[in-house]
């Protein structure tokens, strides 16, 4: 069995969110990737006017390729972030799941 290495990175997003609680607002999108591209976690996360902190997951895109899904020719638009800040916007989805 082939074994996949992994990066995290995160896309700057404008716009909506997902959960439609900020609109015209901005974010991150944060993806755990293959070096090939595919992604294998992804999360939403933006703060709100009063500082608050939120994130949510992205099932949908789960198992997408950054190149041959959504058709980038490079993965210069993501910047790429240390495990830890990764696994910190997942725990904030996990939070706000129990709350």
């Amino acid at each position: 069995m082939e074994s996949h290495q992994f990066f995290f990175t995160r896309e700057y997003w404008t716009g909506d969110s997902r959960d439609g609680a900020v609109v015209n607002g901005d974010g991150y999108h944060y993806y755990r990737m293959t070096t090939g591209g595919l992604i294998m976690e992804a999360y939403e996360f933006y703060e709100t006017d009063d500082g608050v902190e939120v994130a949510s997951p992205l099932p949908e895109m789960q198992n997408i390729s950054w190149v041959k899904d959504l058709g980038f020719d490079d993965m210069e638009a993501l910047d790429v972030v240390n495990e830890d800040e990764f696994s910190r916007i997942r725990e904030l989805t996990q939070a706000s799941e129990r709350s």
